[in-house]
């Protein structure tokens, strides 16, 4: 195998929009697989065959769209740990290359996307951050055994029966019922609201790990309410919460429709708090609210505030290359390293089948890696056991905002 991919190569593959509609043809795929082959022959007239000084992992996920943050910040994260490796000699005296994809965060684009890579020559891929893009990209990584780990999903069964498929991220079966306790142990809230986007599985799935703790510890949730997709008017929603009493909102989405939601509380003048998971995190919610975002209380797999030395020094190793220090970014990096780890381990030199399934075998037997976002195991369905960090939104005296991590 030659180097295909140059110095810092990312192999961009985005759809374009017709009439509100993604053009998914038959042709558009076939000259896309046209092109790429194209560029492996073009690349390798002059290399011998199997004759790679590079090993390569490829990556997928939102680099532009909606959700291009979690996307952004993970291939940061990750691009951290191939620099250090690389810097350090590379994986059994091979250095390391990305090939990355953007899928958008669309199921669609993420099939097509996967289906690309497995003929890429990679070794694993660090797959989708997110719950519905990674369900419908995975199983193409596990036919053609290629190890894939998500940095992000956190929906329930995301890596059930599925040998060459895992995640490094919080599980929400085990972050909601965390928080919920938390709420009504620490803090002594009792009387709570649901809001869930139904247009969202990850959302519908993160509610009803929310419902079943809540009335497991006999609390009271006195009433839920539905939102639709991008809503920008949930005035009528947050009327029927107004003669209720309510400690607690759970707002179980990401941060634009919470923003939308918290403002339309203040709006009415319903004095609660806000709760939830990633959708909560500091640095993409508060920005857009300010001050209501003060109290607000998330879990996630991540903290840069803490005492921990890993996390201080990949604070500064971030802030070196100017990405922000979060869940993603963290959780990223982790993974990287993590398969690194495993390839040094079983001498990985090149990223044929037998060394895909050494790197498999090699991944479900991690234990205890000390990673940046908390101690991490892989059960044995290659999801990760990790402990939440419960987090807290504050105003700081400079002005900013920050989170008081209180567990």
């Amino acid at each position: 195998m030659c180097d295909i991919y140059g110095e810092n190569i990312t192999l961009w593959f985005n759809l374009y929009m017709l009439n509100g509609d993604y053009i998914m043809t038959s042709l558009r795929y076939l000259i896309t697989l046209l092109l790429i082959s194209l560029f492996f022959v073009v690349s390798c007239s002059n290399s011998k065959p199997n004759d790679s000084e590079f090993i390569l992992i490829g990556t997928q996920g939102p680099l532009t769209g909606p959700v291009d943050n979690f996307g952004i910040q993970a291939l940061g994260g990750i691009q951290l740990a191939v620099d250090e490796i690389n810097s350090a000699g590379g994986i059994n005296g091979r250095q390391v290359k990305l090939v990355s994809l953007d899928s958008r965060g669309e199921q669609k684009e993420s099939l097509i996307g996967s289906n690309l890579l497995v003929t890429s020559g990679v070794c694993a891929v660090i797959g989708e951050p997110t719950s519905s893009a990674f369900l419908s990209s995975r199983s193409a990584y596990a036919r053609h055994m290629i190890p894939v780990i998500s940095p992000g999903a956190t929906a329930v069964g995301v890596t059930d029966g599925l040998d060459y498929v895992f995640r490094t991220t919080l599980q929400d079966s085990i972050g909601a019922p965390y928080l919920a306790d938390y709420l009504i142990d620490v803090k002594k809230y009792n009387n709570y609201v649901i809001i869930t986007n139904t247009a969202d599985s990850y959302s519908v799935s993160l509610s009803a790990f929310f419902r079943k703790r809540l009335k497991e510890r006999n609390a009271n949730i006195v009433g839920e309410g539905n939102i639709y997709g991008a809503a920008t008017d949930v005035s009528a929603e947050i009327r029927k919460l107004r003669s209720k009493d309510i400690d607690v909102v759970i707002y179980t989405g990401y941060s634009k429709e919470a923003a939308v939601i918290i403002n339309e509380i203040d709006k009415q003048s319903i004095d609660v708090i806000m709760a939830g998971a990633v959708g909560f995190q500091q640095d993409v919610f508060a920005p857009l609210v300010g001050d209501l975002a003060i109290g607000t209380i998330y879990y996630a797999g991540f903290s840069p505030n803490t005492n921990n030395e890993l996390v201080k020094r990949f604070n500064m190793l971030a802030l070196q290359k100017n990405i922000k220090s979060d869940m993603f970014a963290a959780q990223g990096y982790d993974t990287a390293n993590i398969i690194f780890s495993v390839m040094k381990k079983v001498n990985t030199t090149n990223c044929d089948k037998e060394s895909r399934v050494k790197i498999k075998s090699g991944l479900a037997k991690v234990k205890d890696y000390p990673g940046v976002a908390g101690m991490l195991s892989f059960d044995k369905e290659g999801s990760a056991i990790k402990v939440p960090f419960i987090s807290e939104i504050y105003k700081a005296g400079n002005g900013t905002y920050s989170t008081r991590v209180t567990e």
